[in-house]
């Protein structure tokens, strides 16, 4: 997946200037979650963000039964409920027990700075 055109300006250099809070999401200190996570997370979340193009087809069958208005905005929102769903179900898996707060806070700190990628990724393909 790390090869696909998408993913050539991937924010994971900058993660620290890409979610609202500043945190420095490469500092051990700051991150309470393991590396094996974060690096599940982050490949989860480039798997879901390549399978938008095949996610896109099958949405003319959702408007007409859903009856949204605007695709770019039901499908970002679908997205991101994909990601933090998995995200919070992976976390739970490799640590039998569920995400605290702070453990929270971070995983959507993660999964914000992919933001610009997955609207990227969205609008070239509605």
């Amino acid at each position: 997946m790390r090869n696909l055109k998408i993913f050539k300006n991937n924010p994971k250099s900058e993660l620290s200037s890409k979610n609202s809070f500043k945190t420095n999401l490469r500092d051990p200190n700051a991150m309470p979650l393991s590396n094996e996570y974060i690096k599940y997370l982050e490949d989860t979340i480039e798997r879901i963000i390549a399978g938008i193009p095949t996610l896109k087809k099958g949405y003319p069958k959702f408007k007409s039964d859903w009856k949204f208005d605007n695709e770019f905005d039901f499908l970002y929102g679908c997205i991101i409920g994909q990601v933090l769903g998995s995200s919070l179900t992976a976390f739970k898996m490799m640590h039998s027990r569920d995400a605290e707060a702070d453990e929270i806070l971070i995983i959507g700190e993660v999964v914000e700075s992919y933001f610009p990628i997955i609207r990227d990724e969205i609008r070239n393909n509605v």
